[in-house]
């Protein structure tokens, strides 16, 4: 008789005591009923505790470790993991009943993938759908794009996870999945089903926008180039790209310190990023720079 397939669904969690029950009670509804979900309480000081407790229900792991910012967490998840494949989910996201459901009947037919992105929408906080983010087809090569991945929602093989592991340096954190995608799409293909079967909660506490600091921005860009590109196998499968990795990053510096209104240091960036890789004023993310500063006039001087 062939084996059911065994999830474990991890849930990072640092002060989501008031959103994170919402989270839960989607993992609760799932149409497939072998799994169980870990949550992991990465020192929150609020009633994280508390309110997962309280749910009292057998398939939660409740698992309190210090802090040490989502990648350690999600490692912590993974080490305690004892599905076949785990699927992360962040603590304000949302599954789809049918999420487990979904993933069984792919990976039944596509023997046994690796990695597994689903589509996924965006939401509010009224569950309205803001928009629905379509993975590209042939996803590996293009990843030196940009992180279409995100976290909630993938599904990967619970040794894969185990093995090459999130990036723990804290300095990192906000792009530390990026990293981690980078070099799995290096070694693994990563199968892009169109099917929604989650949603990722949109609201102030989240936004980049309203979070933008100049210092650890710029590091953890940074640091997402100079790990990327540490690994051998990055550099064998990207080996001809790495410019144009660069230049991407250097772009989504740009654009956030625009945002933020730190004019100077978004044109420095803005020029670095051309610098490495000519054709990025063809990219629309160096169009909305532009646009930005010239509507503060800023570019009046260096044109």
């Amino acid at each position: 008789m062939e084996k059911d397939l065994f999830f474990s669904i991890v849930i990072p969690s640092y002060n989501r005591g008031h959103m994170i029950k919402e989270t839960l009670l989607t993992t609760l509804q799932q149409t497939y009923p072998h799994y169980e979900v870990i949550v992991v309480d990465d020192g929150s000081t609020d009633n994280t505790e508390a309110v997962v407790l309280s749910l009292q229900h057998p398939k939660i792991v409740y698992h309190r470790k210090q802090n040490g910012e989502r990648a350690a967490a999600r490692n912590a998840g993974f080490d305690l993991a004892k599905g076949d494949y785990v699927t992360l989910l962040d603590s304000d996201d949302f599954l789809y009943p049918t999420h487990l459901e979904e993933a069984v009947k792919y990976i039944k037919t596509h023997e046994l993938p690796e990695i597994v992105r689903f589509d996924f929408d965006i939401v509010d906080s009224e569950k309205n759908v803001l928009q629905v983010s379509k993975m590209p087809e042939n996803i590996n090569p293009k990843m030196i794009n940009g992180n279409y991945m995100g976290c909630s929602g993938i599904i990967l093989k619970t040794e894969i996870a185990k093995r090459y592991r999130f990036n723990e340096d804290r300095d990192l954190s906000g792009s530390e999945d990026y990293e981690f995608w980078m070099r799995l799409a290096a070694r693994f293909k990563i199968h892009t089903p169109h099917l929604v079967t989650c949603s990722l909660h949109s609201h102030e506490e989240r936004s980049v926008i309203y979070n933008i600091q100049r210092e650890p921005l710029v590091l953890r860009k940074d640091l997402l180039i100079k790990y990327a590109y540490e690994d051998k196998v990055v550099r064998k499968i990207f080996k001809n790209e790495q410019d144009k990795f660069i230049s991407n990053n250097l772009l989504y510096v740009s654009l956030h310190l625009a945002i933020a209104k730190f004019n100077k240091d978004s044109i420095q960036y803005l020029m670095n990023a051309i610098k490495h890789y000519p054709l990025s004023i063809f990219d629309r993310r160096f169009l909305g720079i532009v646009k930005t500063l010239l509507k503060r006039n800023i570019l009046a001087s260096f044109v």
